[in-house]
């Protein structure tokens, strides 16, 4: 076998090597479910690929926490699946670009930068055995009314009437060019 062609069938091979594990990945990624659930398992996740929300559980005891503490366990946890959706992600691509590779790199800065623009607020903690949750008002209740509008503008008093126009002498001057002298 001649050099060029020995090369050629080693080239294909490593094309078709490449084929096959971006293949896989694909199917790796395109099958994912990221799972969490938040700390005291109130709330479960479930993402699918692209990050939709595919499943949310709420048990009886998130319930109880009330509208802005069940709020943000929910947020928190579907951030913690979406931190597991991108661990998966590395990991499918991994084989396929190299753990070194600045494709990689590139993965890992993005998703950083993803994760830190979500940051985790603090856990909602559940109310006591026998203690009923603070009611919580939602942020739209909140905030301040608006400032009162301000006070309507002065009435504008009648124009006084229009004072009648003189009618326009006829025109008598037809020998003149455009219609007449402007010395009218």
């Amino acid at each position: 076998m001649a050099v060029g062609q020995e090369w050629l069938a080693n080239y294909s091979g490593k094309i078709a090597d490449i084929q096959r594990r971006a293949a896989e990945a694909q199917e790796q990624i395109k099958n994912m479910r990221a799972r969490a659930e938040s700390p005291d398992g109130a709330v479960k996740v479930v993402l699918a690929p692209g990050g939709r929300v595919e499943n949310l559980e709420l048990t009886p005891q998130a319930m109880s926490l009330g509208p802005d503490r069940l709020a943000a366990a929910i947020k928190q946890t579907i951030q913690k699946a979406h931190a597991d959706a991108a661990g998966q992600t590395q990991a499918a691509v991994t084989p396929l670009v190299g753990d070194d590779s600045d494709a990689m790199e590139f993965l890992r800065e993005q998703i950083g930068a993803a994760q830190q623009e979500e940051e985790p607020e603090e856990a909602p903690k559940p109310a006591a055995p026998g203690e009923q949750a603070p009611v919580l008002r939602p942020a739209y209740e909140q905030q301040q009314a608006p400032p009162p509008p301000p006070p309507p503008a002065p009435p504008v008093p009648p124009a006084p009437p229009a004072r009648p126009r003189r009618a326009r002498p006829a025109d008598d001057d037809d020998d003149e060019p455009f219609g007449g002298s402007i010395m009218r």
